[in-house]
């Protein structure tokens, strides 16, 4: 066969400058954070002008959006609420939102920042999970949402995205016991004392100088966002001069990691003085929830910059929630042992802990979905899924 005739039986695809546009973006934001991406280094990487670029785009964010909006059709359709049975309908719509997730890691991880930059974003993902469930005939109320979603949602985030786990098929079965039965051997009914916690602001540090710029850093970083907040606002907001910055910290990340270990750091110990004073792990877990709430009431930009730690300073992100996982090992253990909890892997059953901390704090925290008052009455229904399962012990 001549040159000509492969050349006429073959059939060469050529891809559009718009999708050259999308894909090298989608490379670029799942490798580094959205906001240190500029329209220069996409137009670079997908080899195209300027005026072919504004061809299709106004800016940045609008492409983040059209990448959005893609991504979000795509995982609908992919979410199949089918099955013989109850049971067969969830396991496949778990299953497919895990395939999905593992298909398509560069686009959510692109999804994943987006959730965080702009809440028109984050509520259209939900509305869409919650349509799944309203589909399978499941509640869609926020507690069952935080307790079904959001232990799926932080597995997938910590396997897939983060790399600290393989979903195998013992995470799995894992994962469905503990959607379907809870944590609870028998039936428990919540202790009201997991309430009586309450709590102070904790002064960030003894030195005052060092004080004033966290504090300051604190209330910037959580109002303006990490990276529209410059060093000179910093130091001028604490009333400092600008050089005194750099004898406490080598640049603005430094301060950032500070702010996030400070944060794990405290929080801990509060939910460490708490929880021991209560004698059985399934209060423990909901007076955890509860001191989680609390603390970031009285320190409410902090849940902010950890969430934007993820992005800016993956390492340290990923090590504020290593750390607490880490924390909660030796206790589930001691709680297996004493039959309080059901026996499930203690590092898969942290995760799925956690997961359902992390989505509640979005929405009561960062939202602010729920008023202060109504975190009791929340977490009292949260407690019956946790304890009992999908059912609710009903």
């Amino acid at each position: 066969m001549n040159h000509k005739s492969l050349k006429e039986g073959f059939f060469i695809k050529r891809v559009s400058t718009l999708e050259k546009i999308k894909r090298s973006s989608i490379e670029l934001f799942a490798k580094n954070c959205y906001h240190e991406i500029s329209v220069l280094s996409i137009m670079k990487k997908a080899k195209i002008s300027n005026s072919a670029f504004y061809k299709y785009f106004n800016s940045k964010k609008e492409l983040l959006d059209s990448l959005v909006e893609d991504i979000l059709l795509e995982f609908d359709t992919a979410l199949n609420v089918k099955g013989l049975t109850f049971r067969s309908k969830i396991t496949r719509m778990i299953e497919d939102y895990i395939y999905f997730v593992q298909e398509n890691i560069l686009e959510c991880s692109v999804l994943h920042e987006a959730e965080y930059i702009e809440e028109k974003i984050s509520m259209s993902l939900k509305n869409i999970l919650k349509k799944k469930l309203s589909d399978v005939g499941l509640d869609i109320g926020d507690e069952f949402f935080w307790f079904f979603w959001g232990s799926i949602r932080f597995l997938v985030v910590w396997s897939e995205l983060w790399k600290l786990k393989k979903i195998d098929e013992s995470v799995f079965e894992n994962l469905l016991t503990f959607l379907f039965k809870g944590i609870s051997p028998g039936h428990y009914e919540l202790n009201d004392k997991v309430f009586f916690y309450k709590p102070v602001k904790i002064q960030m540090l003894n030195d005052s100088t060092k004080m004033k710029l966290f504090s300051s850093a604190e209330r910037l970083f959580g109002t303006k966002g990490y990276h529209k907040t410059q060093i000179s606002e910093i130091t001028k907001t604490a009333g400092v001069a600008q050089g005194t910055f750099y004898l406490y910290f080598q640049n603005k990340k430094e301060i950032l990691k500070e702010l996030v270990k400070w944060t794990n750091r405290n929080l801990r110990k509060e939910l460490k003085e708490v929880i021991e004073a209560l004698s059985d792990r399934r209060d423990m877990e909901i007076a955890g929830y509860f001191v989680f709430l609390k603390f970031f009431e009285k320190h409410p930009w902090m849940y902010r910059i950890v969430r934007e730690a993820e992005f800016v300073v993956p390492d340290v992100g990923i090590w504020y929630y290593k750390k607490l996982h880490d924390s909660y090992l030796e206790p589930l253990k001691q709680a297996i042992s004493k039959r309080q909890i059901v026996n499930l892997n203690p590092d898969d059953l942290a995760v799925f802990l956690m997961g359902i901390g992390h989505f509640m704090g979005e929405d009561l925290i960062v939202l602010k979905k729920h008023p202060e008052d109504k975190f009791k009455d929340s977490l009292s229904k949260l407690s019956r899924y946790l304890f009992h399962g999908i059912r609710g012990g009903k």
